[in-house]
C-alpha cells in the first residue's frame, strides 16, 4: 500500500485553520444558532446534547460549520479533543476557543481525517505539542502542520466504510 506524506493544512481549503467567534453562550433558544463549544464535544468526538446553549451575535452567521468541517479544542486539559460536523447534528456556530479547518473533499476522504483524529497516533502527537506550564495549548500554525500518511484514496475510502458502520452499530446499540 502506497502512504503520501501532507499535513492537515494541505488537505485543507484554505490551507489554514479558522478561530471561532469570541461571543458569550446565553441560554438555549431555537431561534438562535446552537453554540459549540469545547466542553459539548465529547473524548470520542460526539456531542454531548445535554447542556448546549446558544449565541447571540450578529457575526453568529459567519461561524457557522458546513459539512466536512473539523473542529479542535485549542487550549486546556481538552487540548486536540475534535468533532468532525457532516451536517447531521445541528446547525452549529463554533466558539472561540476551537479552531475550524475545512476538509477538501478532492483531496482527501473527510471521514478518513475524522477517524484519524480519534487515533492513538494523533493523540500522540497531540501530546508532544501541547505547550503551556499550567495548562495545554495548542494554535492553528500548528495543527496546520499536523502530519497525516495517507493511503490511495480507495484504502481510503474502504477504512471509512468499515469504522462508520461500527459507529452505527455502536449508535444503534446506545438506543
Amino acid at each position: 500500500m502506497l502512504f503520501e506524506q501532507t499535513t492537515l493544512g494541505n488537505v485543507s481549503k484554505g490551507g489554514k485553520g479558522n478561530y471561532g467567534i469570541a461571543a458569550s453562550a446565553v441560554d438555549y433558544s431555537n431561534k438562535l444558532y446552537t453554540y459549540l463549544r469545547i466542553t459539548d464535544i465529547k473524548d470520542d468526538g460526539t456531542i454531548d446534547f445535554g447542556g448546549l446553549k446558544s449565541v447571540n451575535d450578529e457575526k453568529a452567521a459567519n461561524y457557522l460549520l458546513q459539512p466536512n468541517d473539523i473542529v479542535f479544542a485549542r487550549t486546556g486539559a481538552s487540548t486536540g479533543r475534535n468533532y468532525f460536523y457532516d451536517g447531521s447534528d445541528a446547525q452549529f456556530v463554533y466558539a472561540g476557543f476551537l479552531i475550524k479547518f475545512s476538509i477538501d473533499p478532492d483531496k482527501v476522504n473527510p471521514k478518513y481525517i475524522k477517524y484519524y483524529c480519534l487515533s492513538q497516533e494523533y493523540k500522540g502527537w497531540i501530546a508532544s505539542y501541547n505547550t503551556g506550564s499550567t495548562r495545554g495549548n495548542i494554535n492553528a500554525q500548528t495543527l496546520a502542520q499536523m502530519p497525516l500518511l495517507l493511503p490511495e484514496r480507495m484504502q481510503q475510502d474502504k477504512m471509512v466504510d468499515i469504522l462508520s458502520s461500527i459507529d452505527r452499530k455502536i449508535k444503534e446499540n446506545k438506543k
